[in-house]
């Protein structure tokens, strides 16, 4: 399952990217050879950035890309690593369910509000941080899974 999600999440971002690079392409070429800008463009594109913003974070997680300072953690034994980890697993839980929940009221709220161009109402743009944060939350628990199983079989490195 977790595979499968972390494909879809890395195909809907480059998806994304994609769209921001050729939309970028056109409106440039639009506005300086043809003297036509694209007027949608803009919003097309701000809904790209935050699409991939939320999903390139969610590909992060589940690659543990995300930064981190391990100066402390290095001086740790193996198994003071892993519980480490168990520990920030828990917390980034905590702190991305927050997120999540008020990223989701942030898009009701929002809900009849619409973008001035396209009238593309701004649930669908503002939906993005709650299911990122919601796929950030899946696999910071196929994170903790992992780790709990090497803290209570006593495997020596965290991945």
């Amino acid at each position: 399952m977790f595979r499968m999600l972390g494909k879809v999440t890395d195909a809907l971002a480059s998806l994304a990217v994609i769209g921001i690079v050729g939309i970028t392409v056109v409106a440039v070429f639009m506005r300086w050879l043809l003297n036509d800008p694209l007027v949608w463009g803009e919003e097309v594109l701000i809904v790209c950035y935050i699409w991939m913003i939320m999903l390139g974070a969610a590909s992060a997680m589940r690659k543990r890309m995300h930064v981190s300072i391990d100066a402390f953690t290095s001086m740790l034994p193996p198994r003071g690593q892993v519980l480490f980890a168990v520990i920030t697993d828990l917390i980034s839980i905590v702190a991305l369910s927050i997120f999540g929940y008020l990223g989701y009221e942030l898009a009701e709220i929002a809900e009849d509000k619409l973008t001035s161009i396209l009238s593309i109402s701004y649930f669908y743009i503002d939906i993005a941080v709650p299911i990122g944060a919601f796929v950030m939350v899946l696999f910071c628990l196929q994170h903790l899974y992992q780790d709990m199983k090497k803290l209570i079989g006593g495997e020596a490195k965290c991945q």
